[in-house]
Formats: C-alpha cells, structure tokens, sequence
C-alpha cells in the first residue's frame, strides 16, 4: 500500500492532465504522435525500468535529495503559471502562432523548473537543513534516509503505471458523444467550460476506471519494487525509507522455502492476502465506477 500510494500520487495527476489535454485541447498532429507513443512505453519491461531506478535513479536523487523534492511543487507551478500568461497575450497575435505550438512553451517551462530546482537545492540545502537534509532528517525528525527509498519508487513505478491510465483516461474522453461538446460550445461556454462541466463529469466513470486499474498494476508490481527498494523489511510510512511489498516477498523467498515448512506457509498467506485486498478494492472500484456511469448516463 505503501508503494503504491507514493506511485499514484505522481502518476495520476500527470497521467490524467496529459489525457485531459490530448483529448480535449491538443492538435491532432500531436495527438497522433503522443498517444502512441505513451501506448508504446507501456510495453517497457518492469525489469528494465527496475534496473535504471536501481542504478542510476537512486543515486542521482541522493545526490539531489532537495532538488528532487522541490521539483515536486515547483514543476507544476511553472508551468500553470507560464500557460496562464500566455493566455494573457493578445488573441491576434497567439492566433498567428502555429497549432500545437503550445506544447513547445510546456517543455521549455518544465525545463526552466528543473533548473531552478537544481540552482535552489544547494541554496536549500545550506539555508534550511545545515548543508545536509539527510542528516537534518535523522536528528529532528528521527527519519532514516536510505538510498533505495520510496521516493525512487513514487518515479519508477509512476512512470510504468502512467501510460495505463493515460490511454484508458484517454479512450474515456475521447468517447463523449460529439454532439454534447457541440450543444455546449453552442450556448456560448467556452472550450475549457465545456472540457471542465461536460466532458469531465461524462467520462468520470472511465476516468475512476483508468485509476483503479493503475492502482492494480502498481500492487501487483514485483521487479520495479524488488529492484528499486533494497528490500528492506521496515514497516514505516516514511518516504525516505526502503521497503518490502507482498509481491516482492513471495518472489524473493518462494525459492527457498521448503514445501509444508513455515516459510512456505507464511508466504501462501501473504499471496492470499494479496489477492483478497485487490479483489476487494477492484470490486469496490467497479460498485463506483456503474453508479458514476448510471448518474451521468442521462446526459
């Protein structure tokens, strides 16, 4: 739960924004090439992406541990902020830019944030933590930091669960009759009224569908968390510590375990629990997911 909980808290905002944009606001030159190519990350081995977290993520975000963590407020600020500015530049000359010449401006804003987190870490790191946050961490919060960490495992896992719930958040905005968009647009609301007050609620079911099947494939997961983790048993909702899921157990230990032994026992109730939470929460998910359908099924 741990894990997973860390993974949708970066995965899910990015993935359902990128959905929201594609459908609703994107050229269609740049939804002919982003969507396929967010389909295309989802076949990119676990393994893989547990090895490049394991080796290189984790040590770059040692190295970058402020940087890392102001990335995560001042990325979206920047770039909200620098869209909303260049709403405030006149319709002529905007209309004289090339269509789709907005997703230019998101990159070079999202690159701007990063660099700006890189200049201000250090400066972070002497003015508020004594030049060091991981030492600051242990001694007045009592936080151990540990280099394979939850926070390596919120980017790794994100990344493998986002193109899941982009495509099915996508297909769902997609799939909102056209004459609804038209009738809006019609009485005088506004593109972004008609994404926000139409669109939005029409496909909520999907969208609450993409997350939940994002939410098993992160449970689910073993060799992202086996990789990236270090392993460690520690029963802490701390970001900065290790840990060991489920999955990750039985695949460790399974090999090892002598049939009818304790062991083997103690791992066949950790699969049981396992399949018992994720039934309970699909069947919990699909309960939500037809009374979000029946309440907008009027429209």
């Amino acid at each position: 739960m741990k894990g997973t909980l860390y993974a949708l808290i970066f995965a899910v905002p990015i993935a359902i924004a990128a959905a929201f944009y594609t459908s609703m606001f994107a050229h269609r030159t740049i939804r002919a090439i982003v969507k396929p190519t967010v389909e295309l990350m989802a076949g990119l081995p676990s393994v893989v992406i547990g090895f490049i977290a394991g080796l290189w993520l984790s040590p770059f975000i040692e190295r970058a541990t402020t940087a890392t963590l102001l990335s995560v407020p001042l990325v979206p600020l920047f770039v909200l902020g620098g869209v909303f500015l260049f709403q405030l530049v006149p319709f002529n000359l905007r209309k004289r830019m090339r269509a789709g010449s907005e997703i230019v401006l998101i990159v070079l804003l999202s690159l701007a944030a990063v660099w700006a987190c890189s200049a201000l870490g250090p400066l972070a790191d002497r003015l508020l933590f004594a030049g060091d946050l991981k030492q600051w961490l242990f001694q007045h919060a009592g936080l151990r930091y540990d280099t394979r960490n939850s926070v390596v495992i919120a980017f790794a896992m994100g990344f493998a669960v986002i193109p899941i719930i982009f495509t099915i958040a996508e297909d769902a905005l997609s799939s909102v009759p056209e004459h609804l968009k038209a009738a809006s647009l019609a009485l005088g609301a506004s593109l972004w009224q008609t994404a926000v007050r139409v669109v939005l609620p029409s496909a909520s079911a999907g969208i609450f569908s993409a997350i939940m099947v994002g939410f098993g494939r992160a449970v689910g997961e073993t060799m992202i968390v086996l990789m990236a983790t270090g392993n460690t048993p520690i029963m802490e909702w701390s970001p900065f510590n290790g840990m060991r899921t489920l999955a990750a157990n039985i695949a460790v230990e399974i090999s090892e375990a002598p049939q009818g032994g304790t062991l083997y026992r103690v791992l066949f109730l950790g699969a049981l629990l396992l399949f018992l939470m994720t039934f309970v929460v699909n069947t919990l998910a699909e309960v939500l997911r037809q009374r979000f359908r029946k309440k907008y099924s009027v429209i």
